[in-house]
């Protein structure tokens, strides 16, 4: 089940989900890079310490990936898609990620089957 995030709506739903993310990157030789970071929203654009090797990742492959786990159980995760870059900040290296899109997602249920396009029973709307 997905519901999509505006890029917009991303700092209404950390409000839930919290700064601390997953980044998601790859590595030269096309495995990907996990990295745990804490994020903070500064105007449209996401920003978080970098590591060495998320940093020389996102030099050569700028599109990444943020994942914050779900917040509950059975709850949504929240995945962001992102135009990342390395800048210099306050504190030393970090990434700048400028969102693309987003999503809420989990799995779906027996009682909601991936065949109801409506999903009736299992959609919920943005800040509920």
């Amino acid at each position: 089940m997905s519901i999509p995030v505006a890029p917009g709506d991303i700092g209404k739903q950390m409000e839930q989900f919290g700064t601390v993310a997953y980044v998601l990157t790859v590595r030269d030789d096309t495995t990907p890079h996990i990295a745990h970071l804490d994020m903070r929203l500064d105007g449209d654009v996401l920003r978080c310490g970098a590591s060495r090797s998320a940093a020389a990742n996102v030099v050569q492959r700028p599109s990444i990936s943020v994942l914050w786990p779900p917040y509950e159980p059975g709850g949504y995760s929240m995945i962001v898609d992102a135009a990342a870059r390395t800048v210099d900040g306050a504190e030393g290296l970090e990434l700048e990620l400028r969102p693309t899109s987003g999503v809420l997602h989990r799995p779906a249920t027996p009682a909601t089957p991936a065949t109801n396009p409506n999903c009736a029973s299992d959609c919920a709307p943005l800040g509920a």
